[in-house]
């Protein structure tokens, strides 16, 4: 793996998204995937048996051990941006299995995790003005939140800033204020009669 991608992973463990996140933003589209050394390898090469979400990294590489070799060089060569392109859209989308960006499974089961419990203001505050970019479930729950609560933001600049269609934000808006209300409207603590 090479050092600057090491460099975006270890500033995202501690909790510094930033880096990793502009990076990635160099390899836009949806067609980010065919810029990588895998593309045209078959994919079960990245799938190593017994590397999942719950496992310990050191012990999959003890038992893996050389079977890790290719695919991990594979990894190491990839141009940066790809490579934390991969992270990020692993992280997007919550991939627990399969090795992305030079790491198994099980080594990115801390950085899965602390994804998506992020809040980044600038991030939340970009989408609101219609700038896309990677957004944590948390954002995304923000974004919707403060678009439901607040009528002076536009429509069409969230919905492209969440990737969503504009009704399908108004879906999701509807939705929350709906969960608002019922929140505010059940007492707490209260007990009903049987």
């Amino acid at each position: 793996m090479s050092t600057d991608i090491s460099g975006l992973i270890e500033a995202a463990r501690q909790g510094d998204w930033s880096p990793l996140i502009r990076e990635s933003e160099k390899v836009p589209g949806k067609h980010w995937a065919e810029s990588a050394h895998c593309a045209n390898w078959n994919t079960d090469l990245f799938v190593p048996t017994g590397d999942g979400p719950h496992e310990d990294p050191e012990e999959v590489k003890n038992s893996l051990g050389g079977s890790l070799n290719k695919p991990l060089k594979l990894c190491a060569s990839c141009p940066v941006a790809v490579a934390a392109r991969c992270l990020v859209d692993s992280l997007q989308q919550n991939d627990e299995f399969s090795i992305r960006a030079g790491l198994l499974a099980s080594e990115r089961a801390v950085l899965r995790a602390a994804w998506q419990q992020r809040a980044d203001e600038t991030a939340v505050a970009g989408a609101l003005r219609g700038a896309t970019t990677a957004l944590s479930k948390v954002e995304r729950e923000e974004v919707v939140a403060r678009f439901a609560t607040d009528p002076s933001l536009s429509p069409a600049a969230v919905a492209r800033g969440l990737g969503v269609t504009h009704e399908y934000l108004l879906k999701l808006a509807w939705r929350y204020r709906k969960r608002f209300a019922a929140a505010v409207t059940s007492p707490v603590g209260s007990t009903e009669a049987a």
